[in-house]
């Protein structure tokens, strides 16, 4: 019997370099609705779960969540952490995979594939960014209740509160990291900058699918290489 992973999508407007990058809109949608449709396709994740913070200037990003009948957690700002064990704890969830909210272009067949390999093994963490093969925003990460409760529990250092998995990275749990074959993590498709959100529209008009996945950005970048590390403004 395989085990239930819930999705929890850590998202925020006050981002340092680019506020409200979560509700920046791409073809009429806001980029977090993006992201979740996009995983919503992944047939391995049980439920998603989005968690912001608890902050007033969040509400915007709170009823539009609420308004496309998403799940929210609502928790703290910058100890994203305790953001995740907070919301671990009250749904009850024994496995989650981490998403992050500037992701727009997540594969939900990624997902599936490194969810796939941390249910048939006994990892307590399962990622594909301790060696990175993919492109930056492309990032998947899997591990145990039982794994954030340590790290909850353990981690001190600021860095590893605010990043939630720096912790489970450096301790001796057992880990696994999928690579791909071919090393792609040279270019990026992170939504950080304003420079990102030009290329990730750029991605979106020019690929021109409903559901873009990974060998489509991967085609696309070995057609148009300049197009991935131009300054757009």
């Amino acid at each position: 019997m395989s085990k239930k992973v819930t999705a929890v999508v850590q998202a925020r407007i006050g981002s340092q370099r680019l506020r409200g990058k979560v509700l920046k809109k791409i073809n009429n949608k806001e980029t977090i609705l993006l992201l979740l449709k996009r995983l919503s396709l992944a047939k391995e994740i049980d439920k998603i779960i989005v968690a912001i913070p608890k902050k007033k200037e969040d509400d915007p990003l709170y009823k539009i969540l609420k308004k496309n009948n998403f799940q929210v957690f609502r928790g703290s700002e910058k100890n994203v952490l305790k953001r995740y064990y907070d919301c671990a704890k009250k749904f009850d969830l024994k496995n989650i995979v981490r998403i992050t909210g500037d992701n727009p272009l997540v594969d939900p067949k990624l997902v599936d594939k490194i969810i796939g390999i941390y249910q048939r093994k006994n990892f307590d963490y399962v990622s594909n960014i301790e060696k990175r093969t993919f492109p930056k925003g492309l990032d998947v990460e899997v591990f145990s209740f039982d794994a954030l409760k340590i790290a909850y529990f353990n981690a001190k250092k600021k860095f590893d509160r605010e990043h939630v998995t720096p912790y489970l990275r450096k301790k001796k749990f057992k880990r696994y990291n999928y690579v791909n074959k071919e090393d792609f993590s040279n270019i990026r498709v992170t939504l950080d900058t304003m420079n990102d959100f030009y290329l990730i529209k750029k991605i979106y008009s020019k690929i021109g699918k409903k559901f873009i996945y990974f060998n489509d950005i991967v085609q696309f970048y070995k057609r148009n290489k300049e197009v991935f590390f131009k300054v757009w403004f």
